[in-house]
């Protein structure tokens, strides 16, 4: 997100625990009052909102999915331009819907910071919220007489320069809005996780952007493609079918997503020509099931790069065969057993480098 002229108004935090060994939640602790900070300290606050959601950031756009009482873009859309006390009250409910969301064990705990802001030269709204691991470190100390330098530690830490630490969501007010437009019309969400490369269009954990946002990706042909890849990849390795037939299926999904000849896909063409009547249909209600359409559509691989270079096989007993795709097509081959459809001949045409 492109934003200018950022200026902080209210910071909340709330404290996040992570589920005991019974998997049952611990509720949030609320912060009871709004944090302060001197000029120095808000302007190191401020570099780290840039970081996590400014335009040379790693966040992704998204699209609000879900705006029923007591979801999160219900409770930010009640913190735009309120006073203290909703505010810290807002968040904490905010802070909660997060809490629930975790709900697997060994999830961290940590720290949920809302904070309200104004953007822009017309200082449009803005309300964001970062997700912080704490961590224990050290602070440095010198003696204003004797010059020694010594280090005190410091059991919790919160918002340091650690890119692993942050999960951030920016909601920026869109600019001539009205308050009776819906709550997806006003404003504009960005998301991003430092633990995650935006490089294959995943920008947050999804029970970070789906369960606690209540956000989802919105449907750019890149996007499309990419469901195409991991839907169609999944329908092939849980087909009822030999190996080596799977292998052929893999083989022409990648020379289709990778062909030059046509920008267009038919996601039913594959199926048609490849596979049996029974698996079409199958394969049609799979689709179905997961919500994707089955029309074509404008090919876009920026976010399957990656997984078209590389053919990549894992096999039960820890080995793997990883090749680019172009030499895995012209020189594996992987033929079936016929005693035993479990096991497979793989034959290398290549000369052996190192052992």
């Amino acid at each position: 997100m492109n934003f200018l002229k950022l200026k902080i108004e209210k910071i909340a935090i709330h404290q996040l625990f992570s589920r005991g060994e019974d998997g049952v939640e611990i509720p949030p602790t609320k912060g009871v009052e709004l944090i302060k900070f001197d000029d120095e300290a808000l302007q190191d606050f401020k570099n780290r909102v840039y970081n996590a959601l400014g335009n040379e950031s790693s966040s992704v756009e998204m699209t609000i999915s879900d705006t029923s009482p007591e979801s999160t873009p219900y409770y930010i859309d009640s913190l735009y331009d309120c006073d203290d006390e909703s505010f810290i009250e807002g968040s904490y409910n905010i802070a909660k819907n997060l809490s629930k969301a975790q709900t697997r064990r060994g999830m961290s705990g940590g720290i949920v910071v809302v904070f309200s802001a104004t953007y822009q030269h017309n200082k449009l709204p803005l309300i964001g919220i970062i997700k912080a691991d704490l961590h224990s470190g050290y602070e440095k100390k010198i003696n204003n007489k004797t010059g020694v330098i010594s280090l005190a530690h410091v059991k919790e830490i919160l918002l340091t320069p650690s890119t692993k630490l942050y999960k951030s969501a920016g909601f920026f007010r869109r600019d001539k809005v009205e308050n009776d437009n819906s709550i997806c019309e006003k404003w504009v969400i960005n998301i991003s996780d430092f633990q995650i490369d935006k490089s294959n269009g995943k920008a947050a954990a999804k029970y970070f952007y789906q369960d606690f946002l209540g956000c989802t990706y919105p449907l750019t042909t890149a996007r499309i493609t990419k469901q195409y890849f991991d839907l169609t990849s999944d329908f092939i390795n849980k087909m009822d079918i030999n190996n080596e037939d799977k292998i052929n299926l893999h083989n022409v999904l990648y020379a289709q997503l990778k062909s030059g000849v046509s920008d267009k896909i038919d996601p039913l063409k594959l199926a048609e020509q490849y596979m049996s009547t029974s698996d079409i249909d199958d394969y049609r209600n799979f689709l179905d099931e997961n919500n994707f359409k089955t029309a074509a559509f404008l090919k876009d691989i920026k976010y399957i790069e990656s997984n078209l270079k590389k053919r990549r096989i894992k096999f039960s007993k820890n080995i793997q065969i990883i090749a680019p795709t172009e030499v895995f097509e012209e020189f594996v081959t992987i033929e079936g057993n016929n005693s035993n459809q479990d096991l497979v001949t793989i034959i290398i045409k290549d000369r052996i480098l190192t052992q």
